[in-house]
């Protein structure tokens, strides 16, 4: 028995070193014009999901059905495009890939522009997976295997597959350019302490570097807008001084039902860039408000909501401000008196119903409510539409056609407008975690996750403070593996006809 024990503490050991050394090779791999790095923590988010049997040596991997289903379906759904997340997910059994190491993402602006690196155990294996998903045998080209297909480039080399999204390339371009990586022929981006120390966060199953200029990148390649709809939150940090985020996503396995997917970031950002001034004089120094009372008044209908605490006067004095307000197209109304007298929480809620089509709901705290109403309904009459109420005594406009109206009053310290096209089952105020999270955080955003129509989870992140935010996914069945949740989201398409802008389960 002694015996056995030894010789299994040295299968342990000889397993850890083995990893330990592709793990080196992959990041020395990782160029220094890396603009993001995403590290995965492979065996562990594969035993959480349920996917990974047995130990290392021995283990079978088995894709459950209903995520089969979903890629499945996702793949149907494309016409002349790649699902390369699903179809890696699909494959993984038969991939070859060493699923007890780590895997690496990163991020460039080069010839590749997202570039997965994946450790092998079998490269046969793993040069059949990759014949089946480019419709063609790999070639050798510049002394490694290569294969493309569309916007996709396939390489092999050393027991390692490089999967990367082309920029525009040529064969040969591409090919050259993995070799590059695979031959490490640039300083390792993870030679920097504070990208090494970002990625390699401990008890992390998903650890995030990003640069900001590699924000676009990230969401246009990785198909996060999946989860958070076809506007790319990359836009609002440009020109911030935001200079980069970092994230660890752990996934909970207790399997007591309500897992979930908790999401911790951080801001590395300058302090006298325009965020910081923005956080100091706008969002410190608003009052903290409500968020029941906020929300009372927006349904909880919309797939999507924002919200943000702000102090509109100090929001006035920001540079730009007053004059884009002085220009937008709406003579007859004081748009600076309105946003002066905003002070505490101001929430949006946005749903799609049809090709650029939505509905919408806004509430907010303010220090003068009726001058904000009268404001409105004097810009309305000016047009033509003088305030008519409806039963429940809020003024309610209609468009010409009669397609849609807009209702508006205050309560108390809170203003509203929204849409009501439709009849709201309850108010957003009913609905806990979005309520929860308002209360706990300066700038919050709810987003209600869909495949093929159906609600799968719940997306809701917070920021804490100027530079900490914390989120979390959870799904509509507490009784689903979160793992296999999150897998069904990013391997999800929506159909090909509804355009490359509008891809994601549910759009802003």
């Amino acid at each position: 028995m002694k015996r056995l024990n030894y010789l299994l503490i040295l299968v342990a050991v000889l397993v850890m070193a083995s990893c330990t050394s592709t793990d080196e090779k992959l990041r020395a791999m990782i160029p220094n014009d890396a603009v993001g790095v995403v590290k995965i923590n492979m065996p562990s988010i594969l035993d959480k999901a349920g996917i990974k049997k047995g130990e290392e040596k021995d283990a079978t991997l088995t894709i459950p059905s209903d995520l089969k289903a979903v890629i499945d379906q996702a793949n149907a759904n494309i016409e002349d495009d790649l699902n390369i997340i699903g179809d890696v997910v699909n494959y993984l059994p038969e991939s070859g890939i060493d699923v007890g190491c780590h895997s690496y993402v990163f991020l460039t602006k080069g010839v590749l522009q997202a570039v997965a690196l994946l450790p092998l155990a079998d490269e046969d294996k793993a040069k059949e997976v990759v014949n089946k998903i480019a419709h063609g045998k790999m070639k050798e080209m510049v002394g490694i295997e290569f294969a493309s297909h569309l916007d996709y480039a396939f390489a092999i080399d050393d027991n390692v597959l490089l999967i990367a999204r082309k920029n525009n390339a040529t064969d040969d371009e591409a090919s050259a350019a993995a070799k590059n990586i695979l031959d490490k022929s640039k300083p390792s981006v993870l030679d920097n302490e504070d990208v090494a120390k970002a990625i390699d966060a401990k008890d992390s199953d998903i650890a995030v570097y990003v640069d900001a200029k590699g924000l676009p990148l990230l969401f246009e390649n990785l198909n996060l807008g999946t989860a958070v709809g076809s506007i790319s939150p990359a836009t609002i940090f440009e020109g911030t001084g935001i200079k980069a985020i970092t994230a660890t996503i752990n996934f909970d396995d207790s399997k007591q039902g309500d897992e979930k997917v908790a999401i911790s970031t951080d801001f590395i950002c300058a302090d006298n860039g325009l965020y910081s001034l923005f956080y100091d004089k706008v969002v410190a120094t608003a009052a903290s408000g409500n968020a029941s009372d906020v929300l009372e008044n927006v349904p909880s209908d919309f797939g999507t909501y924002f919200s943000i605490r702000l102090s509109g006067a100090e929001l006035m004095k920001m540079p730009g401000i007053s004059k884009m307000l002085e220009a937008l197209p709406v003579d007859g109304i004081n748009c600076g008196d309105i946003v002066s007298s905003l002070n505490g929480n101001l929430v949006v809620g946005l749903e799609k119903i049809d090709e650029g089509d939505y509905i919408f709901g806004v509430s907010a705290q303010s220090t003068a409510p009726d001058v904000v109403v009268n404001e409105i309904v004097n810009f309305a009459s000016l047009h033509g539409q003088p305030p008519v109420f409806n039963a429940n005594r809020e003024y309610q406009y209609d468009t010409s056609d009669g397609s849609k109206a807009l209702v508006m009053n205050k309560t108390n310290d809170v203003v509203y407008l929204r849409c009501v096209n439709f009849v709201p089952s309850s108010s957003a105020a009913e609905w806990l975690p979005l309520v929860s999270t308002m209360k706990s955080s300066v700038m919050s955003l709810f987003k209600l996750v869909k495949i093929a129509g159906a609600h799968e989870g719940d997306l809701c992140w917070g920021l804490r403070n100027k530079t900490h935010g914390e989120g979390f996914y959870f799904t509509e069945d507490p009784n689903e593996n979160v793992v296999i949740s999150s897998l069904k989201c990013l391997c999800w398409r929506e159909p090909s006809g509804m355009g490359a802008e509008e891809i994601g389960l549910s759009d802003f």
